[in-house]
Protein backbone atom coordinates (compact mmCIF):
# COMPACT_ATOMS: atom_id res chain seq x y z
CA UNK A 1 0.00 0.00 0.00
CA UNK A 2 3.36 1.93 0.46
CA UNK A 3 3.64 1.70 -3.39
CA UNK A 4 -0.33 3.16 -3.99
CA UNK A 5 1.08 6.85 -1.84
CA UNK A 6 3.83 7.31 -2.97
CA UNK A 7 1.86 7.10 -6.84
CA UNK A 8 -0.43 9.88 -5.48
CA UNK A 9 -0.11 12.69 -7.75
CA UNK A 10 -2.35 15.33 -5.63
CA UNK A 11 -2.84 15.97 -2.21
CA UNK A 12 -6.11 14.77 -1.03
CA UNK A 13 -8.34 17.24 1.31
CA UNK A 14 -7.81 15.12 4.28
CA UNK A 15 -3.62 15.46 3.61
CA UNK A 16 -4.30 19.08 3.78
CA UNK A 17 -6.50 19.32 7.02
CA UNK A 18 -3.32 17.34 7.81
CA UNK A 19 -0.88 19.89 7.17
CA UNK A 20 -2.80 22.96 8.35
CA UNK A 21 -3.21 21.23 11.75
CA UNK A 22 0.52 21.13 12.27
CA UNK A 23 1.24 24.38 10.72
CA UNK A 24 -0.94 25.85 13.23
CA UNK A 25 0.43 23.66 16.04
CA UNK A 26 3.56 25.39 15.43
CA UNK A 27 2.38 28.74 15.03
CA UNK A 28 0.38 28.41 18.63
CA UNK A 29 3.12 26.22 19.94
CA UNK A 30 5.73 29.06 19.68
CA UNK A 31 3.26 31.93 20.30
CA UNK A 32 3.21 30.38 23.40
CA UNK A 33 6.77 29.67 23.93
CA UNK A 34 7.79 33.26 23.09
CA UNK A 35 4.82 35.26 25.00
CA UNK A 36 6.67 35.13 28.13
CA UNK A 37 10.08 37.59 26.40
CA UNK A 38 7.10 40.28 26.10
CA UNK A 39 5.61 39.83 29.56
CA UNK A 40 8.86 39.62 31.66
CA UNK A 41 9.81 43.38 29.33
CA UNK A 42 6.90 44.35 31.22
CA UNK A 43 7.84 43.34 34.82
CA UNK A 44 10.91 43.69 34.55
CA UNK A 45 10.51 47.24 35.84
CA UNK A 46 7.38 46.55 37.73
CA UNK A 47 9.27 43.85 39.75
CA UNK A 48 12.74 45.33 39.50
CA UNK A 49 13.93 41.94 38.12
CA UNK A 50 17.46 41.53 38.61
CA UNK A 51 19.35 40.63 35.26
CA UNK A 52 19.48 37.29 36.65
CA UNK A 53 15.89 36.40 37.83
CA UNK A 54 15.13 37.87 34.30
CA UNK A 55 17.10 35.23 32.22
CA UNK A 56 16.05 32.61 34.54
CA UNK A 57 12.49 32.97 33.30
CA UNK A 58 13.57 33.09 30.08
CA UNK A 59 15.86 30.20 30.08
CA UNK A 60 13.54 27.75 31.79
CA UNK A 61 11.54 26.98 29.09
CA UNK A 62 14.60 26.00 27.13
CA UNK A 63 16.09 23.91 29.67
CA UNK A 64 12.33 21.91 29.95
CA UNK A 65 12.48 21.57 26.03
CA UNK A 66 15.55 19.50 26.25
CA UNK A 67 14.24 16.47 28.05
CA UNK A 68 10.49 17.20 26.87
CA UNK A 69 12.28 15.90 23.17
CA UNK A 70 13.37 12.95 24.82
CA UNK A 71 10.21 12.10 26.88
CA UNK A 72 7.78 12.71 24.25
CA UNK A 73 9.78 11.02 21.50
CA UNK A 74 10.19 7.78 23.95
CA UNK A 75 5.63 8.08 25.10
CA UNK A 76 5.07 8.65 21.43
CA UNK A 77 6.35 4.59 20.81
CA UNK A 78 4.58 3.62 23.79
CA UNK A 79 1.33 5.33 23.42
CA UNK A 80 0.82 6.51 19.72
CA UNK A 81 1.95 9.95 17.94
CA UNK A 82 -1.47 11.50 18.20
CA UNK A 83 -1.83 10.77 22.05
CA UNK A 84 1.34 12.61 22.70
CA UNK A 85 0.66 15.15 19.88
CA UNK A 86 -2.82 15.75 22.29
CA UNK A 87 -0.77 15.44 25.50
CA UNK A 88 1.78 17.66 24.70
CA UNK A 89 -0.84 20.60 23.13
CA UNK A 90 -2.40 20.52 26.61
CA UNK A 91 1.08 20.68 28.41
CA UNK A 92 2.01 23.78 26.89
CA UNK A 93 -1.32 25.41 27.12
CA UNK A 94 -2.39 24.93 30.84
CA UNK A 95 1.60 25.67 31.73
CA UNK A 96 0.81 28.85 30.04
CA UNK A 97 -2.37 29.28 31.58
CA UNK A 98 -1.71 28.74 35.11
CA UNK A 99 0.70 31.77 35.24
CA UNK A 100 -2.35 33.72 35.56
CA UNK A 101 -1.91 33.09 39.49
CA UNK A 102 1.89 34.33 39.47
CA UNK A 103 2.13 35.56 42.67
CA UNK A 104 3.82 38.84 43.27
CA UNK A 105 7.56 38.89 44.34
CA UNK A 106 6.55 39.51 47.90
CA UNK A 107 4.23 36.19 47.62
CA UNK A 108 5.16 33.13 49.83
CA UNK A 109 6.84 31.86 46.50
CA UNK A 110 8.31 34.57 44.72
CA UNK A 111 6.64 35.54 41.66
CA UNK A 112 10.22 35.10 39.66
CA UNK A 113 10.71 31.76 40.89
CA UNK A 114 6.69 30.27 40.12
CA UNK A 115 7.16 31.82 36.47
CA UNK A 116 10.67 30.00 35.74
CA UNK A 117 8.86 26.82 37.28
CA UNK A 118 5.95 26.84 35.18
CA UNK A 119 8.11 27.92 32.34
CA UNK A 120 10.56 24.93 32.29
CA UNK A 121 6.65 22.79 31.83
CA UNK A 122 5.79 25.01 28.96
CA UNK A 123 9.28 23.98 27.26
CA UNK A 124 8.30 20.31 27.87
CA UNK A 125 5.05 20.76 25.87
CA UNK A 126 6.69 23.09 23.42
CA UNK A 127 9.28 20.24 22.15
CA UNK A 128 6.42 17.53 22.13
CA UNK A 129 4.75 19.23 19.68
CA UNK A 130 7.78 19.75 17.19
CA UNK A 131 8.81 16.43 18.38
CA UNK A 132 6.03 14.97 16.74
CA UNK A 133 3.79 16.69 14.33
CA UNK A 134 6.77 16.97 11.43
CA UNK A 135 7.41 13.42 11.65
CA UNK A 136 3.93 12.29 11.82
CA UNK A 137 3.11 14.61 8.71
CA UNK A 138 5.76 12.91 6.75
CA UNK A 139 4.05 9.61 7.12
CA UNK A 140 1.19 10.64 5.00
CA UNK A 141 2.81 12.43 2.36
CA UNK A 142 4.67 10.51 -0.98
CA UNK A 143 8.44 10.51 -0.46
CA UNK A 144 8.76 13.40 -3.53
CA UNK A 145 6.34 16.23 -1.68
CA UNK A 146 7.96 15.43 1.72
CA UNK A 147 10.42 18.32 1.16
CA UNK A 148 8.57 21.29 0.30
CA UNK A 149 5.63 20.05 2.57
CA UNK A 150 8.13 20.21 5.44
CA UNK A 151 9.02 23.66 4.51
CA UNK A 152 5.76 24.65 4.88
CA UNK A 153 4.82 23.68 8.14
CA UNK A 154 8.11 25.36 9.41
CA UNK A 155 7.40 28.47 7.50
CA UNK A 156 4.80 29.48 10.46
CA UNK A 157 7.69 28.94 13.58
CA UNK A 158 8.80 32.54 13.55
CA UNK A 159 5.20 33.50 12.71
CA UNK A 160 4.56 32.52 16.84
CA UNK A 161 7.34 34.76 17.77
CA UNK A 162 5.27 37.76 15.41
CA UNK A 163 1.75 36.70 16.71
CA UNK A 164 3.33 37.09 20.39
CA UNK A 165 4.76 40.69 19.76
CA UNK A 166 1.48 41.25 18.34
CA UNK A 167 -0.89 40.57 20.84
CA UNK A 168 1.86 41.50 23.50
CA UNK A 169 1.28 45.19 21.59
CA UNK A 170 -2.47 44.93 21.31
CA UNK A 171 -3.45 43.36 24.58
CA UNK A 172 -1.05 43.82 26.98
CA UNK A 173 -2.50 47.89 27.69
CA UNK A 174 -5.72 46.47 27.96
CA UNK A 175 -5.76 43.10 30.02
CA UNK A 176 -2.23 43.03 31.42
CA UNK A 177 0.61 40.76 31.69
CA UNK A 178 -1.77 37.95 33.36
CA UNK A 179 -4.49 38.69 30.42
CA UNK A 180 -1.84 37.61 28.21
CA UNK A 181 -1.12 34.37 29.64
CA UNK A 182 -4.93 33.73 29.75
CA UNK A 183 -4.73 34.05 25.93
CA UNK A 184 -2.12 31.55 25.97
CA UNK A 185 -4.82 28.83 26.72
CA UNK A 186 -5.77 29.06 23.20
CA UNK A 187 -3.82 26.41 21.86
CA UNK A 188 -5.97 23.92 23.42
CA UNK A 189 -8.28 24.38 20.59
CA UNK A 190 -5.71 22.09 18.63
CA UNK A 191 -6.64 19.38 20.48
CA UNK A 192 -10.26 19.44 18.63
CA UNK A 193 -8.12 19.75 15.30
CA UNK A 194 -6.04 16.83 15.70
CA UNK A 195 -8.89 14.28 17.14
CA UNK A 196 -11.33 15.05 14.19
CA UNK A 197 -8.39 15.53 11.23
CA UNK A 198 -5.02 13.62 12.54
CA UNK A 199 -5.24 9.76 12.24
CA UNK A 200 -2.77 7.57 14.19
CA UNK A 201 0.69 6.81 12.61
CA UNK A 202 0.54 3.96 10.48
CA UNK A 203 3.70 2.50 11.45
CA UNK A 204 3.15 2.99 15.47
CA UNK A 205 -0.41 0.98 14.67
CA UNK A 206 1.37 -1.78 12.50
CA UNK A 207 4.32 -2.37 15.32
CA UNK A 208 1.87 -2.11 18.35
CA UNK A 209 -1.13 -4.52 16.51
CA UNK A 210 -0.59 -6.26 13.72
CA UNK A 211 -3.92 -6.85 12.99
CA UNK A 212 -4.96 -3.13 12.08
CA UNK A 213 -3.96 -2.52 8.35
CA UNK A 214 -3.37 0.36 6.01
CA UNK A 215 -5.51 0.17 3.54
CA UNK A 216 -5.91 2.26 -0.07
CA UNK A 217 -9.31 4.44 -0.61
CA UNK A 218 -10.50 6.77 -2.90
CA UNK A 219 -11.78 10.12 -1.83
CA UNK A 220 -14.41 12.32 -3.76
CA UNK A 221 -12.40 13.45 -6.20
CA UNK A 222 -10.91 9.90 -7.13
CA UNK A 223 -7.24 10.99 -5.78
CA UNK A 224 -5.38 8.04 -3.71
CA UNK A 225 -6.12 8.94 0.19
CA UNK A 226 -5.25 6.80 3.00
CA UNK A 227 -6.90 5.47 5.82
CA UNK A 228 -6.61 2.56 8.54
CA UNK A 229 -9.51 -0.22 9.42
CA UNK A 230 -9.24 -2.71 11.85
CA UNK A 231 -9.57 -6.01 10.54
CA UNK A 232 -10.00 -9.74 12.47
CA UNK A 233 -6.63 -11.14 12.89
CA UNK A 234 -7.86 -13.88 10.75
CA UNK A 235 -8.26 -11.24 7.36
CA UNK A 236 -4.56 -10.37 7.67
Amino acid sequence: MIELLERQKTLTSNQWKLICTANLADLLDFFDFFLIGYVTAALTKQWSLTYWEGGAILLASGLGAVPGAFFWGWLGDRIGRRTVFILSTITISLATGVMVFTPGQDGFVPGWLFLMFFRFFVGVGNAGIFTIDLPLVQEFIPAYKRGWVSALITTLLPGGSMLAGLAAWQLLPIVGWRGLFLVGLVPLVLVFMIRWWVPESPRWLASTNPSRLMVAASDSAGALSIAFIQVSSTAV
